[in-house]
């Protein structure tokens, strides 16, 4: 009894023996495998097309973390995989020392490059204005006088390939129609008004697309929570909005009196009657003129607000915040006509029936 007592030990003894064994074994796979995995991370260091010298331009995001940006860098095909840059990043412990800023990469770049580049992005700046009221073709021809840009060709081609899909206000914009001078295509054009008119500081060598988010921030940043709302409370798309406030943009000259003139758009709209504005017709012409003709004003164009009843199929320029704001938070007013006090004025006389319209109207010839 005594003996089999012992061969019962002995034999569960081996059998613990055999079981340890074969969890130290399976704990040293499983570390070697995690060390191995841990290796391939860090040391990984492949670019994604080696022969592919194509030149991206690229921004990082003030607080923008690299998890958020590595995505960015897949979808712009720069890398392959963005969880191999993010697990090298934390292996490595650079995140925090990737910048801000405007970068050009390449996906013939190396991993190791690449991620040396987003640490590096002390350079020189240079600023420059685009002011309220500007069209993508006068921004664009701007752009090329200072110097900023190679040609307003290459503007339009990198607004043609821009991916829209990082801007919540770009996603519905609806492609319809070049610029009436057919300078750029409709495919460019739908992006007429969202070109927000600021002072901007660029990293000098900054490439169109660059610049061209730098305007599509801006322009988030500005139409805020408060305005969103209330563009969603009248039943707009932001595309509807911009084009409402880049006519009140093109019409008025004063701050304080551009509710007054968005009131009219509204009222005009509201009982389906022709916007009639000469700033849509200027539009339409390309070079403005000091005065509309008759025939001007019978141009066949989707844009022509004489001809056609409602709003014109996009924006005609960028609008500066005050109009943004008129847009949305137009005055109450009966308001249906305005016309300028006089020829050298900036101001305007408001009137409800066109028979005061008429009086004012007279007013303005008689006057210098």
């Amino acid at each position: 009894m005594k003996r089999e007592k012992e061969e019962r030990r002995s034999y569960t003894g081996l059998i613990a023996l055999a079981l340890f064994l074969a969890v130290v074994i399976g704990i040293g796979s499983l570390v070697v495998k995690g060390i191995n995995k841990v290796n391939y991370y860090k040391n990984y260091n492949e670019a994604f097309k080696p022969g592919d010298d194509t030149q991206i331009e690229f921004t990082v995001k003030r607080g923008e973390t690299y998890t958020s940006f590595a995505e960015r860098l897949m979808v712009e095909g720069i890398i392959e995989d963005k969880d191999i840059f993010i697990m090298k990043t934390k292996l490595l412990g650079i995140g925090p020392k990737y910048q801000a800023g405007d970068f050009v990469l390449s996906p013939s770049m190396t991993m190791e490059e690449i991620m040396a580049q987003l640490q590096d992005a002390h350079r020189e700046t240079v600023r420059f204005t685009i002011p309220e009221g500007y069209t993508i073709v006068q921004t664009a021809e701007k752009l090329e006088a200072d110097g900023l840009i190679s040609s307003a060709e290459s503007f339009y081609e990198a607004l043609e390939e821009y991916n829209s899909d990082f801007h919540w206000f770009l996603l519905d914009l609806e492609e319809q129609y070049a610029d009436p001078q057919d300078k750029i295509s409709a495919m460019a054009n739908k992006y007429e008004g969202f070109l927000f008119p600021d002072t901007y500081e660029i990293y000098v060598g900054s490439g169109p697309k660059i610049i061209i988010g730098k305007f599509f921030d801006r322009f988030e940043q500005v139409f805020d929570d408060e305005m969103k709302d209330a563009m969603e409370e009248r039943g707009l798309t932001v595309q509807q909005v911009v084009t409402i406030a880049s006519l009140i943009e093109r019409e008025c000259r004063s701050d304080e009196e551009r509710p007054k003139v968005a009131s009219v758009i509204y009222n005009r709209l509201d009982i389906d009657m022709e916007l009639q504005i000469d700033a849509a017709i200027q539009y339409i012409l390309g070079d403005p003129k000091v005065g509309l003709t008759n025939k001007d004003l019978e141009i066949e164009s989707p844009y022509n607000v004489y001809k056609n009843k409602g709003l014109p199929p996009g924006p005609i320029a960028s609008p500066g915040l005050a109009s943004l704001k008129a847009a949305v938070f137009p005055e109450d007013t009966d308001y249906l006509y305005y016309v300028l006090k006089s020829q050298s004025s900036t101001t305007h006389n408001f009137a409800v029936t066109y028979k005061e319209f008429l009086k004012y109207k007279e007013q303005y010839k008689s006057t210098p």
